[in-house]
């Protein structure tokens, strides 16, 4: 952590000139605050919120990650000074912190590097956003070439550090000052944005322990191999496992999406006779139960993978995690549940049934009445099905499908896209009414 601090410094010395001049944010006041969350047990959060200014020290955050013991850091930020930014993302870094951004909350223009310092990252699609860094003083032509040049490769150097993809400033730096423009799932997989969950953090070995057995690397979910594609028959190889392993994870939270009756009946199927249950051994029959009075406290529910964070290394059997988002209501009693929770599965490829499970809370929406997180995902998907230029790509095929999938959840839940009539453009997810377009089941 010392040494973390001491190539903050050092990088900030370096570009101290820069300090006058780079700003995306006017005011010249110290604007960042901080803002405690606690989760489920065990999980707090801390938000650094507002325009990071030039005044803005992060050793106060630092103070307050200890103090606030937090599990991890988001942000609620439009940006502002890129050079704080880093130095904030080089804080970060040192403290060996995870990093957490949903799209309930705002972290765009030099929020973005701030966000890369987490040695563990996970953004929500469409919850990064970026475009060129504005200059706000006037200066000589001269000066503002050797600025931009300066403070370019100072960013390139912070992302290489971080392990991020210069792709991310190419990007920004294609987009007007004026614009904004926000991060896919797929840009955040493959410029390492996001990153592996089973990366190892910074204070883990590199490699494994002697004598180890070595283990399938982790595959996203948007991104495996095809089944169909296989040439031989027999034995599945283990692209062919992963892929099946994420099928798997949408196909069980679907269900869990149907009528109550439907959802455990497949529940009876998908367990084990035993089950390590959030770390408890039990039978099946208690994991049902389980089910069964959740369901009847929440009888109408929605649940689904969020694209491109399942995770699986499958050698006969598959250990899967990733993230779930979820909307759920009980007409009776009016009230309504919405959130998002990771999730952890240990999956009998030859059985097909679940031998452990585990997960916890990572956001929860008070006071929500809509399904944003799941419109929004839709939404997500729909861009990449019908924006992609690689129709016949897998990950597009997969958007596609995906997408079709989760329309008809919505509309169970009474939550259409569009009016009969109306101009494809002037779409909105709203609540059903008598002329609303639904999917056809």
């Amino acid at each position: 952590m010392l040494e973390g601090w001491r190539r903050m410094r050092k990088s900030v010395s370096l570009i101290s000139m820069l300090l006058a001049f780079i700003a995306l944010a006017g005011e010249a006041h110290a604007a960042i605050s901080y803002q405690r969350l606690d989760g489920a047990p065990g999980e707090r959060g801390l938000v650094i919120k507002g325009v990071f200014e030039f005044s803005d020290d992060p050793a106060q955050l630092v103070d307050e990650y200890k103090q606030s013991q937090a599990d991890y850091i988001s942000f609620d930020s439009p940006g502002g000074n890129v050079v704080t930014a880093i130095s904030f993302g080089r804080a970060i870094r040192a403290l060996n912190a995870r990093t957490l951004q949903i799209r309930a909350m705002e972290c765009a223009s030099a929020c973005a590097f701030a966000f890369v310092g987490g040695v563990e990252r996970f953004a929500e699609p469409g919850s990064i956003g970026v475009h060129r860094v504005s200059l706000d003083m006037p200066m000589d032509n001269t000066l503002a070439v050797s600025t931009v040049q300066l403070l370019t490769g100072e960013i390139i150097g912070y992302l290489t550090d971080m392990g991020v993809s210069p792709n991310l400033l190419q990007l920004s730096l294609s987009i007007d000052s004026t614009d904004i423009r926000y991060l896919t799932a797929a840009e955040m997989r493959d410029w390492n944005i996001n990153t592996p969950e089973d990366m190892p953090s910074a204070q883990e070995s590199a490699s494994p322990p002697a004598g180890a057995a070595p283990q399938e690397s982790a595959a996203p979910a948007d991104i495996p191999s095809d089944p169909d594609d296989s040439e031989e028959a027999g034995a599945p190889e283990p692209g062919d496992l992963t892929t099946e392993a994420v099928d798997f994870a949408n196909r069980y939270n679907d269900e869990w999406s149907k009528d109550s009756a439907s959802a455990l009946a497949f529940m009876t199927g998908v367990y084990a006779d035993e089950v390590s249950f959030f770390g408890n051994a039990v039978d099946k029959d208690a994991v049902l139960k389980e089910k069964a009075a959740f369901a009847q406290r929440w009888p109408e529910r929605i649940y689904s993978v969020k694209p491109g964070s399942v995770t699986a290394n499958c050698a006969g059997k598959c250990e899967m995690s990733g993230i779930v988002e979820w909307f759920a209501r009980n007409k009776d009693t009016g009230k309504t549940s919405v959130g998002m929770a990771e999730f952890s599965y240990v999956w009998n490829t030859a059985s097909l049934q679940i031998e452990s499970e585990t997960g916890k809370v990572l956001a929860t929406d008070k006071e929500a009445k809509a399904p944003d997180r799941l419109t929004d995902q839709w939404v997500g998907l729909d861009d990449i099905c019908r924006g992609s230029t690689d129709r016949d790509g897998i990950a597009t095929q997969r958007a596609c499908k995906r997408r079709d999938e989760l329309g008809p959840l919505l509309n169970r839940l009474d939550w259409c896209y569009g009016h009969e009539g109306e101009a494809g453009m002037d779409w909105e997810w709203h609540k059903c009414d008598a002329n609303s377009r639904r999917y056809a089941e």
